[in-house]
């Protein structure tokens, strides 16, 4: 089942430029996107070895008891995670692109994903925000907790340039990056102008209830 939510206001953070970002999230077993290329699979890593750049980030190639379960669906081979210890995190840096994607392991309501803009800002997203629709549970089977999510930008928005991974607790885990310039469905951009319809609707009521305040 796919299930789509698309982040205007409510996930413009404030460190943000007001980035509209659209979240799709495929639970279970899906396809890669079209238009996007996996940057990086975690295979070249022998078990148990430290991610590059990270803190508390290791590769594993087989589940890990009480440590890191391997995304339920369409992960092989090798996969990434970030543990639960302090100033857990991991950062993979890319060419700017509109879309970024990665098969998503038993999503934790302590996992933590902040992506970065071109510009120099990002935005966070805290447990069920990664992948809105699913269920931030840490339930390892179920493909309400594992599958794909992708993330898109607007074209009046910056490009994502990259990705941070943190975690408080044990685990955050991910496999199969991938990155892209997508062109969004007719029904996405459907979505979008009854989203911002609706923003915008909302915003012009605060400045009627604002005015008539100071009556």
């Amino acid at each position: 089942m796919r299930k789509m939510m698309i982040g205007l206001a409510a996930l413009m953070a404030a460190s943000s430029a007001n980035a509209a970002l659209i979240i799709t999230y495929d639970d279970g077993a899906a396809a890669l996107p079209t238009g996007m290329s996996i940057i990086e699979n975690f295979d070249s890593y022998a078990n148990g070895a430290a991610l590059p750049g990270g803190t508390g980030a290791f590769a594993y190639t087989s589940t890990q008891p009480n440590v890191a379960a391997r995304p339920n669906f369409n992960s092989t081979g090798g996969f990434g995670a970030v543990l639960g210890t302090a100033g857990s995190t991991w950062t993979i840096n890319f060419a700017a692109k509109n879309a970024f994607s990665f098969d998503l392991g038993s999503l934790d309501p302590f996992n933590v994903l902040t992506l970065l803009y071109a510009d120099g800002t990002s935005q966070v997203l805290n447990g069920a925000q990664i992948a809105l629709g699913a269920t931030a549970d840490g339930n390892q089977v179920l493909a309400s907790s594992n599958g794909r999510v992708l993330y898109r930008v607007t074209d009046a928005t910056p490009l994502i340039v990259g990705a941070r991974f943190q975690s408080t607790g044990y685990s955050f885990e991910f496999d199969n990056l991938a990155t892209g310039n997508i062109v969004p469905e007719p029904s996405t951009w459907a979505m979008m102008v009854l989203g911002f319809g609706i923003v915008g609707r909302a915003m012009r009521r605060r400045r009627k209830n604002a005015i008539a305040s100071f009556a």
